[in-house]
């Protein structure tokens, strides 16, 4: 009985030692700073259709969803160097809002200056706002175990010489590793 009174006091101790050392054993806050770059009907295609034609105020008929790989670059000119893509989807769920809201499920990957891994960010972005935040749920390589937030703002828009609509993207990311 006695062994088994031990053995259970080192297992509590053991497991409040290690509980106390993860909470408390985070890097300092980092920032990583990014610009998209996206073309709409390149980069950017429709998976699913809308199950429900737009509501007054909105672009984007409920349900329609869109998959993507935009070029992240080091500036907002798209010939600079590329630091990674990212990945994604988005959800319209705009069914009664008075702006088009998508549900934002992204993979960063990073490749650049030596720094590799991904960053998974998820959360809901009108991106009509002047900006929109995002939360950055964990990541693999020199982001595993990261934590923090994303703020993203547009940059400009314009038309490409095929016609297409190019649209910039800056980022704010502040995470740690925890």
């Amino acid at each position: 009985m006695a062994l088994f009174k031990l053995f259970v006091t080192l297992m509590v101790f053991t497991w409040s030692v290690g509980a106390e050392a993860r909470g408390s054993s985070c890097s300092d806050t980092k920032h990583l700073s990014f610009y998209l770059q996206q073309e709409i009907g390149l980069n950017e295609l429709i998976m699913v259709p809308a199950a429900r034609p737009p509501v007054n105020g909105t672009a984007t008929g409920f349900g329609m969803q869109m998959v993507y790989e935009f070029t992240m670059t080091q500036t907002e000119d798209p010939n600079s160097a590329v630091m990674g893509y990212v990945r994604g989807t988005a959800l319209a769920v705009n069914n009664t809002a008075a702006a088009t809201v998508f549900v934002v499920n992204n993979v960063v990957h990073m490749d650049f200056n030596g720094v590799q891994g991904t960053l998974s960010q998820q959360g809901e972005g009108v991106f009509t706002d002047s900006s929109w935040e995002f939360s950055i749920v964990g990541g693999t390589g020199a982001f595993r175990m990261a934590r923090g937030y994303s703020v993203g703002k547009p940059i400009s828009g314009t038309r490409t010489p095929s016609g297409r609509f190019h649209v910039v993207t800056y980022y704010d990311a502040y995470y740690s590793i925890c």
